[in-house]
C-alpha cells in the first residue's frame, strides 16, 4: 500500500498532502480474491474501486458523495493538486481487496481523495430515501465508539486487541455480515469502558 506510514504505535495512511491517519481497522482484507473495480482516471491520476465504495465529488462548489458506480466524466474528484475532472471510466478486475479504516474517514489513493467508507447495511435505506450521498457521513458516525475505544485504549493497546481477536475470528469478514450488530455492541462496550474511566 502506498502513503503508508509507520509510527512507534501505529500504521498511517496518507489522507492529503503531508496529512495521516491511523489505521483501526480493516473493512476488507482478502488477499487471494479477485475483485471487478471501478477504473476511475483523470488526466494526472487512476483510482481504482469497488462499485460500492465513496469517493467525495466536487459538485458546482459544494462536496458530495458518490459512489464509484455513480460517477460519470466530467464529475471533479480532489487530488492534492485540487480539482480534477474524471476524463474517462471503465471496469477492471484485480487480486487483493483491501479496504483501511481510518480515523478521519479519508484516504489517499494515487494523489486521490476516497472516503474509507463502502456498501454496507445502511445502504438499501438510504437508497430508498434518496440519501445515498451522506452514507459515508452515517458510516463514520457509527464507527465513532471504536475509534473511541481506539484514542482511550490508545493505539498499543488496542491493535494488541484487535490483532488478538482477528487471529481467532476474521475481523473484516465479521463486520461485513454482522456490521449492525458488531457497531452496537463494541459501541456499548466503549462507552462502558469511558464510564468506568471517568
Amino acid at each position: 500500500m502506498e502513503y503508508v506510514k509507520t509510527t512507534l504505535d501505529a500504521f498511517q495512511v496518507a489522507v492529503g498532502k503531508n496529512s495521516f491517519s491511523d489505521i483501526y481497522a480493516f473493512g476488507h482484507k482478502d488477499l487471494d480474491v479477485v475483485s471487478e473495480f471501478v477504473q476511475v482516471k483523470t488526466e494526472a491520476n487512476t483510482l481504482e474501486l469497488t462499485a460500492g465504495h465513496f469517493v467525495p465529488v466536487n459538485t458546482k462548489g459544494e462536496i458530495i458523495y458518490k459512489r464509484a458506480a455513480d460517477l460519470k466524466v466530467g464529475d471533479s474528484l480532489s487530488t492534492i493538486s485540487g480539482a480534477s475532472p474524471i476524463t474517462e471510466i471503465s471496469k477492471v478486475g484485480k487480486l487483493g481487496l483491501y479496504n483501511p479504516l481510518t480515523l478521519s474517514g479519508e484516504i489517499l489513493v494515487n494523489n486521490v481523495v476516497a472516503s474509507v467508507h463502502s456498501e454496507w447495511f445502511l445502504d438499501s435505506l438510504f437508497d430508498a430515501l434518496g440519501a445515498s450521498e451522506y452514507l459515508p457521513y452515517a458510516y463514520q458516525s457509527l464507527l465513532a465508539p471504536v475509534r473511541a475505544l481506539y484514542n482511550i485504549a490508545g493505539s498499543k493497546l488496542y491493535s494488541a486487541g484487535y490483532s488478538m481477536l482477528d487471529s481467532c475470528v476474521n475481523v473484516a469478514d465479521s463486520g461485513t455480515k454482522y456490521g449492525a450488530t458488531i457497531v452496537v455492541t463494541i459501541g456499548l462496550g466503549a462507552l462502558a469502558f469511558a464510564a468506568r474511566s471517568i
